[in-house]
């Protein structure tokens, strides 16, 4: 972490910030997989249909959501 709070992901002498903001997505949508425990052919469903359209799994799983919550109100 520096300093003024950011994540900082290095490569050598690097500094590569989209890579860390990768991997803390990638773990987000890990630990919501695991969360929601769904059963493995869903999980990849939603994996399949998240890079299909370029997003991490954690974006993916809360535009589908959010959407419903929209939709029930």
């Amino acid at each position: 972490m520096s300093s003024d709070g950011k994540v900082i992901w290095k490569k050598g002498d690097e500094i590569m910030p989209d890579k860390a903001k990768y991997v803390v997505d990638a773990a987000r949508g890990e630990l919501l997989l695991k969360t929601l425990q769904l059963p493995e052919e869903i999980v990849n469903t939603i994996r399949y249909n998240a890079d299909k359209s370029a997003q991490s799994v954690n974006d993916y799983v809360s535009h589908i959501v959010v959407e419903r919550l929209i939709s029930a109100s």
